[in-house]
């Protein structure tokens, strides 16, 4: 595969009450004459809502729109999604769009909060969503606390869910709780319904450093076989990196890192959640960097093979 060429930093928090800072986990849909890039944004209670950030389909990739506020708001107060909400995929839904979000809600010190995956709906294009007030992953035995992050993909029986699942929480060196989750996967008949727990995929190597993954995707570039792109976190961070879903399925990943070269100051610290998607004879990849998106997401392009 070519390597993907920088851009550098194309979108950061929107501002005003609402959308004070971050641009995080920024989720492409390619429309007809544009890509709509749906992403969160935190008031200053780092309460994330969903907004979007509209860009041309064609070099040099100009921002030509933004949404003038959120298009989905947080749950109603005790719900698993009432103080926060961040886009992960949103696909066609019959005569409308689903988006697949993390809802997270806010607990006691040994437990600081659950993040569970929600189902939303958007009648009007994605100018605005309405979530569902029960998650798509409810909470399950050795998943209390996380089933988050998912993507779903195409498979021979149907459909495949590789999300983050986990029931711990541990201290870091600086004593800060931190959670401790794996990959998991789930199949199905029904693209939006997913009963029961998962089968888990990988877990963290503890002695390495690692304490989880964010943001799997799966895709497949072109010419060339699928990947999964993941995120690999450890106590300093995120890294943004992919494997051979074979090599993932045969349980001996050899993950690369997914950006070359050298960093930009936005990014210098991390760079997460990676979303590429295809535009005409161009691959693009939307990416987080410091902060898990506090600088805002980044834009890079390769050819399409």
């Amino acid at each position: 595969m070519l390597p993907w060429r920088k851009l550098g930093l194309w979108v950061e928090a929107p501002g005003g009450l609402l959308g004070a800072s971050h641009a995080m986990v920024p989720t492409p849909l390619v429309l007809e004459d544009r890509v709509r890039v749906f992403y969160a944004a935190c008031d200053a209670d780092m309460r994330g809502r969903v907004f979007f950030a509209d860009i041309e389909h064609d070099p040099p990739h100009r921002v030509i729109g933004r949404s003038a506020g959120p298009v989905m708001d947080v749950g109603a107060p005790g719900t698993f999604d009432a103080d926060g909400v961040n886009p992960l995929q949103v696909f066609a839904d019959g005569d409308g769009l689903a988006l697949l979000y993390v809802g997270w809600r806010r607990g006691p010190a040994e437990t600081p909060y659950t993040l569970l995956t929600g189902l939303a709906r958007s009648r009007d294009g994605g100018l605005s969503f309405q979530g569902e007030r029960e998650p798509l992953l409810a909470p399950a035995p050795g998943e209390r606390l996380f089933r988050t992050a998912a993507s779903i993909s195409p498979a021979a029986d149907g459909w495949r869910m590789i999300y983050v699942g986990g029931d711990a929480f541990i201290d870091d060196a600086a004593g800060k709780r931190s959670p401790l989750y794996g990959l998991r996967e789930l199949r199905s008949a029904d693209r939006l319904a997913w009963p029961g727990g998962g089968r888990e995929l990988l877990a963290p190597d503890r002695a390495a450093g690692q304490t989880g993954f964010g943001r799997p995707v799966v895709w497949t570039p072109g010419g060339g076989a699928p990947v999964l792109m993941v995120s690999i976190r450890t106590e300093a961070g995120y890294t943004l990196v992919e494997t051979p879903l074979d090599a993932l399925e045969a349980g001996r990943p050899a993950f690369k890192p997914v950006l070359a070269g050298p960093a930009d100051p936005w990014e210098a610290e991390m760079t997460c959640f990676g979303a590429p998607c295809v535009v005409g004879e161009r691959e693009l990849l939307f990416y987080n960097g410091n902060g898990f998106g506090r600088t805002g997401f980044g834009l890079a392009w390769r050819p399409r093979a």
